[in-house]
C-alpha cells in the first residue's frame, strides 16, 4: 500500500513539475535528480520544456522582422540521449538577408555532492559555419555533459523572411513533455495553419493590442519592406492576431523499419502568409497553387534562363547524337555523356549557382547545373524533354506550395508516349532507376509555357533478385553448393552502390555478413558496371550451422539464409505509412540432394497468401522427385508504399511468412 501511495505521490509531482511555468536559470533539482521517465521509461532523453514566442518587430526602412524567442530543457538520461547536447540551427541568406541568432545563453545542471551545481555555456562551444550559397548555421555543445545531466537554452531567431516561417514542432524521437507555441502577428500580415502528424492538438486564437510607429508612403502598395524616403509617420494601434498551442505528455516517435524520413511524421504546425493588408495599400496575396511555384521556378534566371543555353556544349554533343538512330538512342547517348563525364558536387537544389557553361567547362556542378545541361543537350537532340522538380525524402512533402518544397530537379524525356526519368548526377543510376531519396510521391514537370503537371515517381515494375542455389550434404551433414543470383531494376542499384568499388577481401566480408553465418567462395559478380543490365552474382556456398542431426534423423529450414529470421514489424499498431521505397519480388529455387541412406519423413507444407489491394502475396512449394528436394519461394510487395490501415494485415502477412520459413524438412535414416 505505501508503494501505490509512494507513486501515486510521485507521479503528482512529476505532473506539478512538468506543468511549471520554467524560467530561464531556475531548473529545479527534482528535474536533475529524476532516474527516468515518467512515462516512457526506456527513455534516453526527454524534452521537459519546449517554448516558442513569435512576435513581428516593426524596423524602420525594414518592415516587419519575425523574431521567435526559443527556450529548451532537455533531460539527458544515459549516454545514448548525449546527442541531445548538440544543437544546429539553420539560417537561410538570400540576396544580401540573412537570418540570425542572438541572445544565446545556456547552462548545463547537474548534482555535484548532494547539490545542484550549473555550467554556463561558453562562447568556445558556439560555431557558425556556411552549409551552402543559401544557408548557414549556427552549432552549439552543451558543456559537461553526463549521464542525468539537465541541459538548458534559450536564444532569439530573426528573420527577414515574413512568407518563410520554419515549422514549429511538437514531437521528437524522445518525449516531450510540456510544448508552449505562442505566435503573434500584425493583423495586415494574415496566416494560414497546416498541422501535421498523428498526435491530436488545439489550435487556439488569440490577440492582443499594441502601438507601433509606423512610417509609409501613402501612395504606395504597402509590403514588408518599404521605401526609403518615406513622408508619413503615424502612431498606430493595431492588433496582433495569432495562435497558441499547449501541449502536454507528446509521446516520441519510434523509428520503425521501412520508416522513410520519419520527420514527415511528427506532429508540428507550419504557418503559410495568406495575404497581407496595409493601410497604405490594396490586399496582397502571398498564398499561391503548386502551378504558380513552378512557373516562377521556371521563370527564374537561374533555372529558365540556365536551361535555353546551347552554344556551350553544341560541337560536343553533335558528333554524339548523330550517331544515334532513334529517340531512345539518343536518350541513351546523351545521358551517358552526361553521367560520363560530369560530377556532382554534392549541392541540392533547384537553381543553378556558377551556372550551366561554367559547370560544362569545369566538369562538376550541383543538381540544376547537370540536369538542366542534360535537359537541355536533350532538347538539342529533338527529344522532348522537361525539368522535373523533386522534393527528396530528407527533404520532406510539402503541406503546402512554397518554393523551398522542391530541392532537386531531374530532366524528364517522353519517348513514344513514355516518360523516362534521368538524373546525371548519379553514376549508379539507369534510366528510370532513381535514388531512393528521390523516390518520393510525386513530381511536378514543368515546360517552356509555363505549364506543369505532376508525375508519379514511383517505379511500376518491381526490383527481382532471383536466387538458384543447389546443395548437396557432406558426410558430415553440412551443406555445400552454389547460389546463383540475378538482380534488376533497384535490387540491381543496390548492388553496384555496395560492391562496385570494394576490394576482393572486402566483398568476401559483405557477402558472408548477408549469410547470417555461412562461408562463400569463387565469387563472380556480372554487369556490376554496365548500369543497363541485370547484375549476377554468383558463389559457392558452405552451411555449416543450418542442420541439425538429432538421433537418426536430419532437420533443417530449407529457406535457409534467404528467409527474413524474424518479423520486422513488432508494434501492435504504427501511425505512420510503411516504406517500401519501391515495389520488390523474390523469386526463389533452392534444391537438395537428398543424403544417400535417407528418406523423407515430413515436409512442409505449401502455402499460398494474398494481401488485398495487390499490397503482396506469397507462395511456398516443396516437393521429392528422383532424390532431390527443391522449395520454389516467391514473396511479393506490390506496391512502394502501406499505409496505416494496412499495418496489422501487413504484419500478420510478414509473421506468416517467417513462420513457414522456419518450418523444418524431417529426413530420416532408413
Amino acid at each position: 500500500m505505501r508503494k501505490v501511495i509512494y507513486s501515486v505521490i510521485l507521479c503528482m509531482l512529476i505532473t506539478q513539475l512538468t506543468q511549471a511555468q520554467y524560467k530561464f536559470g531556475k531548473v529545479s533539482e527534482e528535474a536533475v535528480t529524476q532516474k527516468e521517465h515518467h512515462i516512457e521509461k526506456d527513455a534516453s532523453a526527454a524534452v521537459l520544456y519546449r517554448k516558442y514566442n513569435t512576435k513581428f518587430n516593426y524596423l524602420d526602412e525594414k518592415g516587419f522582422q519575425l523574431e521567435t524567442e526559443v527556450h529548451e530543457i532537455i533531460k539527458i538520461y544515459n549516454s545514448e540521449g548525449h546527442d541531445w547536447a548538440t544543437v544546429e540551427i539553420p539560417l537561410y541568406k538570400q540576396s544580401g538577408s540573412k537570418e540570425l541568432v542572438r541572445n544565446l545563453k545556456g547552462y548545463t545542471y547537474t548534482m555535484v555532492n548532494g547539490k545542484l551545481e550549473k555550467v554556463k555555456l561558453d562562447k568556445s562551444g558556439i560555431f557558425q559555419e556556411e552549409r551552402n550559397k543559401y544557408y548557414d548555421v549556427k552549432k552549439f555543445t552543451m558543456p559537461n555533459i553526463q549521464d542525468g545531466a539537465v541541459i538548458e537554452y534559450t536564444y532569439k531567431f530573426n528573420s527577414p523572411f515574413i512568407a518563410k516561417i520554419d515549422e514549429y514542432r511538437f514531437q521528437e524521437k524522445i518525449p516531450v513533455d510540456v510544448v508552449d507555441m505562442q505566435f503573434y502577428a500584425p493583423e495586415w500580415l494574415n496566416y494560414r495553419t497546416h498541422g501535421k502528424g498523428w498526435v491530436p492538438f488545439n489550435i487556439q486564437n488569440v490577440s492582443k493590442d499594441r502601438t507601433i510607429n509606423f512610417k509609409y508612403t501613402a501612395q504606395r502598395e504597402g509590403n514588408a519592406v518599404l521605401q526609403q524616403g518615406s513622408r508619413r509617420v503615424e502612431d498606430i494601434r493595431l492588433k496582433d492576431n495569432g495562435y497558441a498551442v499547449k501541449l502536454k505528455d507528446v509521446p516520441s516517435i519510434k523509428e520503425e523499419p521501412f520508416s522513410g524520413n520519419i520527420e514527415n511524421y511528427m506532429a508540428g504546425l507550419q504557418l503559410e502568409l495568406a495575404y497581407t493588408k496595409y493601410p497604405s495599400g490594396d490586399v496582397k496575396n502571398y498564398a499561391t497553387t503548386w502551378e504558380d511555384v513552378a512557373k516562377n521556378i521556371y521563370k527564374s534566371p537561374s533555372f529558365g534562363k540556365e536551361l535555353g543555353k546551347t552554344n556551350y556544349f553544341t560541337k560536343a554533343i553533335d558528333p554524339i547524337i548523330s550517331e544515334a538512330t532513334s529517340p531512345e538512342e539518343k536518350v541513351v547517348a546523351v545521358y551517358e555523356y552526361v553521367r560520363r563525364n560530369f560530377s556532382w558536387n554534392e549541392f541540392y537544389g533547384v537553381s543553378t549557382d556558377k551556372g550551366v557553361s561554367k559547370t560544362f567547362k569545369e566538369k562538376i556542378g550541383n543538381v540544376a547545373e547537370i540536369n538542366l545541361m542534360l535537359t537541355a543537350m536533350l532538347r538539342h537532340a529533338g527529344v522532348t524533354a522537361n525539368p522535373i522538380l523533386i522534393s527528396t525524402k530528407s527533404n520532406g512533402i510539402p503541406i503546402y506550395p512554397t518554393r523551398t518544397g522542391f530541392n532537386y530537379v531531374i530532366a524528364g524525356a517522353e519517348v513514344n508516349g513514355n516518360l523516362i526519368f534521368l538524373d546525371g548526377t548519379d553514376k549508379t543510376g539507369n534510366i528510370n532507376i532513381l535514388k531512393e531519396n528521390l523516390l518520393n510521391w510525386q513530381g511536378r514537370m514543368i515546360r517552356d509555357n509555363g505549364s506543369s503537371s505532376l508525375v508519379n515517381l514511383v517505379p511500376k515494375k518491381p526490383a527481382v533478385h532471383t536466387a538458384m542455389l543447389d546443395f548437396k550434404f557432406t558426410e558430415d551433414f553440412m551443406l555445400s553448393g552454389k547460389a546463383q543470383n540475378r538482380y534488376t531494376g533497384h535490387f540491381a542499384k543496390g548492388m553496384r552502390n555496395t560492391y562496385v568499388n570494394l576490394s576482393d577481401d572486402e566483398t568476401l566480408k559483405k557477402i558472408e555478413e548477408d549469410l547470417n553465418g555461412a562461408e562463400a567462395s569463387e565469387i563472380n559478380f556480372k554487369e556490376l558496371k554496365n548500369v543497363y543490365k541485370p547484375v549476377s552474382a554468383s558463389f559457392e556456398i558452405e552451411e555449416m550451422e543450418a542442420v541439425e542431426v538429432i538421433g537418426d534423423k536430419i532437420y533443417f529450414s530449407p529457406s535457409l539464409y534467404l528467409g527474413y529470421g524474424e518479423n520486422y514489424f513488432k508494434t501492435e499498431d504504427r501511425k505512420y505509412p510503411v516504406d517500401f521505397s519501391y515495389p520488390r519480388q523474390d523469386k526463389y529455387i533452392i534444391s537438395f540432394q537428398i543424403p544417400e541412406g535417407y528418406a523423407v519423413e515430413t515436409l512442409p507444407e505449401p502455402l499460398a497468401v494474398n494481401l488485398s489491394e495487390g499490397l503482396g502475396s506469397f507462395r511456398y512449394q516443396i516437393s521429392e522427385n528422383a532424390g532431390k528436394l527443391q522449395l520454389v519461394l516467391q514473396k511479393t510487395i506490390g506496391t512502394a508504399m502501406v499505409a496505416p490501415t494496412y499495418y496489422g494485415d501487413l504484419k500478420n502477412f510478414f509473421k506468416i511468412i517467417v513462420e513457414k520459413e522456419n518450418e523444418k524438412v524431417v529426413l530420416k535414416k532408413l
